[in-house]
């Protein structure tokens, strides 16, 4: 007994030490960095749209040229046509992934063009993220290292549209 004892207790010990020193078993100590929302769509869609996409900003849409490559931080998957809400995870598809930092302007776009496009002209915004409740200007998303983001929702009422930016 007391030989089985001097064996035990060592690997209890060794367990405990271990099991102890870790919080989360083998998942990793930090999420991807992104955020998570709702899109919320009213009114009736329009006719013409080919395609709809969650979009960030880097810099608020203050001139035309504000709107271009490098201000672009993030396009989400191409969101359906049609349907009254959609769920979305910055790390589910994206077109360009997001990463961690401060960004002035989330909205959701929409295009009549059949194909991506990159102009202004060919960009519509249906909504924008709004932080607590001031729909005076758009909210911030602020990214941390290493961290999650949830509740990011847009609502956009086609009958309604928010101001666009310049350019449109």
């Amino acid at each position: 007994m007391d030989g089985l004892k001097k064996i035990l207790l060592p690997i209890a010990a060794v367990i405990l030490i271990i099991a102890g020193g870790c919080n989360k078993g083998i998942e990793p100590e930090y999420d991807i960095p992104g955020f998570s929302g709702r899109v919320t769509f009213g009114g009736t869609w329009p006719d013409s749209i080919q395609r709809t996409y969650v979009i960030v900003f880097d810099s608020l849409l203050e001139d035309v040229n504000d709107f271009n490559l490098f201000n672009i931080k993030f396009i989400s998957a191409l969101i359906p046509t049609g349907i009254s809400y959609y769920d979305f995870d910055s790390r589910d598809s994206a077109l360009i992934p997001i990463e961690a930092g401060n960004y002035a302007y989330v909205a959701v776009v929409q295009q009549k063009t059949p194909r991506l496009s990159l102009l202004r002209k060919d960009w519509k915004v249906a909504g924008i993220y709004y932080a607590n409740g001031d729909t005076l200007q758009p909210g911030q998303l602020v990214i941390p290292h290493n961290a999650f983001i949830k509740n990011i929702n847009i609502n956009c009422n086609f009958d309604n549209p928010p101001p666009q930016p310049p350019g449109g």
